[in-house]
C-alpha cells in the first residue's frame, strides 16, 4: 500500500467548476505545499488546442489558463523539482486531418518541457484511433498514461482488451476512470483477477474516483489492495460533478496526518472559499445519477442555476436514464420538451424593424429608447439580466436549458412578448400568460428550413431560432448587436442570408 503513488488532480478535474481559472496566488501556494508532501505528480491541467476551444459569449475571456497549460505559463509558477507534472488531453482533441499537427504544436519534446506525463482521456470506441497519439507522445519521451472513460458500462473482457491495445501503442500506465462514479469495490476485484490472469502487471495500472455514491475512498483502497500502482486525489475532492477522492481522507487513511494538516491548512485558506463559491461534493442528484449511468455534468450544470427546481431535476434525470445519457449534450433536451403539433396563429406587430440583443456585455451600451424612436422594435437573445428587461418588446428562448432557468425571469418582464416554443412541460406557466407568449417551433433537420410556425435546423440554437422567426413573419431589417464571431455563428448567418436569397424572401440582417 505504502509504495502506491498519488497524482494529485485539483488543478485539472477542479477547473470544471471555475473554468480552470484558478488564481496565480492559489496555484502558487498549492505546488509549494503539495512539495512537502508524499504526492508523487501533480497533474496542473489539461492542454487543449487552442483553436478547440468553444468561444463563450466573451470569447476566451471566460477560459483560464489551465484549460490550456502552456510550457512558457507553467514555468512561471515554480514547478517542484522533486514532483513530476501532468497535463491531460481528450483524445479527441487530437485526431483528424489537423491531429498531428496539433500535437507537434502543444508537446516539444519532454526535456525542454515543464511536463513530464501525459493523460489521454480515452472511450472504448475510440481505442483503434490512439495508437498515433501515443507513439508520438511516446516519441517526445514523455510517460504517457491511457485513461479509460466510463469503464463502468463496459464488459471486462472490453477493458482487457482496450488495455492490450494500449500497451501495444507503448502506454506506461493503464487507468480506470469511474467517470460515473458508480463502481463498487467489488468491480474492481473482478477487473484485478482478470487483468492478472493476462499477466499485465498490476503496478502500471491507475485508478481515478469520482464521489458520487461516496464509494471514492473505499474504491481507491481496494485497488491499492489489488496492487494498482498509481491513483488519484484532489483536494477537498475539488472535481467534475460530485469531485473526486479528498487528498485529505486519503493522507488520514494511510495515517499520515502530517500531510494532512499542511493541507487542510492550505484548504482553509484558498480551496474553502471555492467550496463556498461552487458546492462541489455528492449529494442525492449525483447519486441518482450514477445509479443510472447519466454523465455527471448534467447535473453539475443544473446545480449551478438557482432558479433550476428540484422537481425539474428528477424530471429530467428520469428522461436522461431512459435515454441512455453517458455522454454530455445538453441537445438531448429536444425531444423531452418539444411537441409537433399545431400552435395557435402567430401575431406579431406591424413594425417590420428589429433590434436583437446577443448574450454580450458590449450590448450594455445599446441605446434601445434611442432605437425605438427611430422604428425598431427591440429584442434579446435569452433573458439577460445586465440590460432593462422593460425596454424589450420581445425576448427569444429555444434552448431547453436556459428556458428552465430563465422562464419565469422572462415571463414577468412587463409588457414583454416571450417568443419560445410549444413546450409541454411548461404548459401551466404559459397557460397562465397566453396573452405574453408567441409559440415558434423548432425542429431537428439536417437542412435549414423556414415556415410560418416553425423552422428546422441540426442544433437548437437560440440565434437561428430568432432570425429564422423573424424571416417567417417578413421582418424587413434585422441589426444584431453583440455576437460573437465565431466560425459557428458566422455559418449560421451565412446560411440564413443565403436562404433568403434562394427563397427571394425580403429581409436583411446586418452585424453591428
Amino acid at each position: 500500500m505504502h509504495n502506491v503513488k498519488i497524482l494529485d488532480c485539483t488543478l485539472r478535474d477542479g477547473g470544471y467548476y471555475n473554468n480552470w481559472d484558478f488564481s496565480t496566488n492559489l496555484s502558487k501556494n498549492y505546488l509549494n505545499v503539495l512539495s512537502k508532501t508524499s504526492v508523487d505528480v501533480i497533474e496542473i491541467g489539461f492542454r487543449k488546442p487552442v483553436n478547440n476551444i468553444v468561444s463563450g459569449s466573451s470569447g476566451l475571456k471566460k477560459i483560464g489558463k489551465f484549460l490550456i497549460s502552456e510550457d512558457k505559463f507553467l514555468s512561471k509558477l515554480n514547478i517542484p523539482k522533486n514532483k513530476k507534472i501532468s497535463v491531460m488531453i481528450d483524445l479527441s482533441d487530437y485526431l483528424g486531418e489537423d491531429g498531428l499537427e496539433n500535437l507537434k504544436r502543444n508537446f516539444i519534446k519532454s526535456k525542454n518541457s515543464v511536463v513530464n506525463m501525459v493523460r489521454i482521456a480515452c472511450n472504448y470506441n475510440d481505442k483503434k484511433k490512439l495508437g498515433k497519439v501515443v507513439k508520438f507522445l511516446k516519441s517526445q519521451d514523455y510517460i504517457v498514461c491511457v485513461n479509460l472513460m466510463k469503464f463502468t458500462i463496459l464488459k471486462n473482457n472490453q477493458i482487457l482488451s482496450f488495455f492490450k491495445s494500449a500497451l501495444n501503442y507503448g502506454a506506461n500506465y493503464l487507468y480506470l476512470a469511474d467517470s460515473f462514479g458508480n463502481c463498487l469495490p467489488g468491480r474492481i476485484k473482478n477487473i484485478s483477477k482478470l487483468v492478472k490472469k493476462n499477466t499485465i502487471d498490476m503496478s502500471i495500472l491507475g485508478f481515478h474516483s469520482h464521489d458520487n455514491t461516496g464509494n471514492a475512498l473505499n474504491n481507491t483502497i481496494a485497488a491499492i489492495k489489488e496492487g494498482f500502482g498509481i491513483i488519484d486525489t484532489s483536494i477537498m475532492g475539488m472535481g467534475r460533478g460530485a469531485g473526486n477522492l479528498k487528498l485529505e481522507d486519503f493522507l488520514k487513511y494511510k495515517k499520515n496526518f502530517l500531510e494532512k494538516k499542511k493541507i487542510t491548512s492550505f484548504s482553509s485558506n484558498y480551496m474553502h472559499p471555492l467550496y463556498l463559491k461552487y458546492k462541489w461534493g455528492k449529494n442525492k442528484y449525483y447519486n441518482y445519477s450514477a445509479k443510472n449511468n447519466i454523465h455527471p455534468t448534467f447535473v453539475q450544470r443544473f446545480l449551478e442555476e438557482e432558479k433550476f427546481k428540484k422537481k425539474h431535476i428528477y424530471k429530467i434525470l428520469q428522461f436522461l436514464k431512459r435515454n441512455k445519457a453517458t455522454q454530455y449534450d445538453m441537445n438531448i433536451f429536444d425531444d423531452l420538451f418539444l411537441e409537433t403539433k399545431k400552435l395557435k396563429k402567430i401575431s406579431v406587430s406591424k413594425n417590420n424593424k428589429l433590434v436583437i440583443l446577443c448574450d454580450n456585455l458590449d450590448t450594455k451600451k445599446v441605446n434601445l429608447k434611442k432605437l425605438k424612436l427611430k422604428g425598431y422594435q427591440t429584442s434579446s437573445l435569452n433573458y439577460l439580466n445586465f440590460i432593462n428587461s422593460n425596454d424589450l418588446d420581445y425576448i427569444f428562448m429555444c434552448n431547453a436549458y436556459r428556458v428552465f432557468t430563465e422562464v419565469e425571469k422572462a415571463i414577468s418582464v412587463k409588457n414583454i412578448k416571450l417568443i419560445i416554443p410549444n413546450y409541454k412541460i411548461l404548459y401551466n406557466i404559459m397557460r397562465s400568460n397566453t396573452k405574453k407568449v408567441i409559440n415558434y417551433n423548432i425542429l431537428k433537420n439536417s437542412e435549414i428550413n423556414i415556415k410560418k410556425d416553425f423552422c428546422s435546423y441540426n442544433k437548437n440554437l437560440v440565434l437561428i431560432y430568432a432570425l429564422c422567426f423573424c424571416v417567417s413573419n417578413n421582418f424587413k431589417e434585422m441589426i444584431i448587436y453583440g455576437l460573437t464571431r465565431n466560425n459557428s455563428n458566422l455559418r449560421i448567418v451565412r446560411q440564413i442570408k443565403d436562404f433568403i436569397k434562394k427563397n427571394k424572401f425580403k429581409s436583411k440582417i446586418i452585424l453591428k
